[in-house]
């Protein structure tokens, strides 16, 4: 890998629910490593979980939005804060299209679903019964294969729309 792709596969980052409840790091490109107060896994229903993890990944993501175009200022010497507008209608295509891509990961056990549409709208469904069917350490390893599928499905459909689009 060149320069760049190294220290973006090289990034960690972090992101905490406000609540502090639930705190997830980002690292090697797809690893999600999740932590919980310790005990609030056994006093929480289903709904608080999905509602946490919702928006934990929002967070995560943007953390790790913030910390790539860092990385890329970095990396080039210039100060980038986004991507550069859209100048031909193939990059009008591929954007449009981009915002649309649904990416899905799901835990081995099915305990754990998530989505996300267009990296912005975040879905999470969280299985009747988890909380007192997993220990909080078979949840943690249920949403890191979720969010790994999510992110392994995500970059999958971004090469095959870049391919459809740009060749």
């Amino acid at each position: 890998m060149g320069e760049l792709a190294d220290r973006v596969q090289a990034m960690r980052v972090r992101a905490s629910t406000p609540d502090g409840m639930m705190t997830a790091e980002l690292r090697n490109g797809s690893e999600v490593a999740l932590s919980l107060v310790p005990g609030w896994y056994d006093n929480c229903h289903e709904s608080d979980l999905e509602r946490q993890l919702t928006r934990l990944g929002s967070l995560l993501w943007g953390a790790r939005t913030r910390e790539y175009w860092a990385t890329v200022s970095n990396t080039t010497g210039e100060h980038v804060a986004g991507e550069d507008r859209p100048i031909s209608p193939r990059d009008v295509e591929f954007t449009e299209a981009r915002e649309t891509v649904v990416a899905r990961g799901r835990s081995t056990d099915g305990h754990v679903t998530l989505s996300v549409e267009g990296m912005r709208r975040w879905t999470v469904t969280i299985a009747p019964g988890t909380v007192r069917g997993l220990s909080e350490r078979d949840f943690v390893n249920a949403v890191r294969q979720a969010a790994s599928g999510l992110i392994q499905d995500q970059l999958a459909q971004i090469t095959a729309l870049k391919y459809r689009i740009y060749g």
